[in-house]
């Protein structure tokens, strides 16, 4: 009677994918531990003689196929009875492409995880010796980098609360929009004028529209009077 531990038993394919899922477990804080990967035929007919399986012959746990393997929580006296240690494990190989028992309706068998390509292989297609192709191996998807220009923005949204910290440039536009109103200068003398916004007060007052303003301002003031 065979019913094997040893993940080098497994398809290569297969056999790095589980080995990666136990680190990525590991990581997780959750305590895996394999308990069978390859069968033989006397084996699987005593799992179906137990009710732990409904099938007498082997097809992902056979020999030839290496497809798949079961596990537990590797803590004494609780192997198999944290559900939400199944679930989260069982997450994480399902991230990576593994089919679980788990899911299944008819016959749930949380501890087993198995490559089926996506569902498209059965067990009947694999006792016939059809096996999926190879599990690609899984990689980690890595964080979105930031991107160069972050100083830059931060740098563009520098504010200025006085007017004489402002750039030599820019100061007297600023003073002409600060005495038409349009900037409000506050009776401390802060005006608190983001940079970027400092560049369009110039190009405002450069073609002459702060200077309309005040001669509009005048000509109002005139007719008040």
């Amino acid at each position: 009677m065979l019913n094997s531990r040893n993940i080098d038993d497994l398809r290569a394919d297969v056999a790095a994918n589980c080995r990666l899922w136990q680190q990525l477990c590991k990581q997780a804080g959750l305590a895996v531990l394999v308990t069978g990967t390859v069968r033989d035929e006397e084996y699987q007919m005593y799992c179906y003689n137990n009710g732990t399986s409904k099938a007498k012959v082997p097809s992902f746990h056979s020999v030839k196929a290496g497809l798949a393997f079961d596990f537990c929580k590797n803590v004494k006296g609780h192997e198999f009875d944290d559900l939400a240690f199944f679930s989260k494990a069982a997450a994480i190989a399902k991230e990576m492409g593994f089919e679980w028992g788990g899911d299944w309706k008819s016959f749930p068998d949380r501890p087993h995880l198995q490559w089926s390509a996506g569902g498209t292989y059965t067990s009947a297609m694999v006792r016939a010796g059809k096996y999926p192709p190879a599990m690609p191996l899984y990689r980690q998807p890595e964080a979105d980098p930031q991107p160069d220009h972050q100083e830059e923005e931060d740098d563009d949204m520098v504010m200025y609360h006085l007017i004489k910290d402002m750039p030599d440039w820019a100061q007297p536009s600023v003073k002409k929009a600060v005495g038409l109103g349009v900037i409000q200068q506050s009776a401390a003398g802060e005006v608190n004028v983001y940079e970027p916004n400092l560049q369009t007060i110039v190009l405002l007052d450069r073609l002459g529209l702060f200077d309309k303003g005040v001669a509009g301002g005048a000509a109002a003031a005139d007719q008040a009077h």
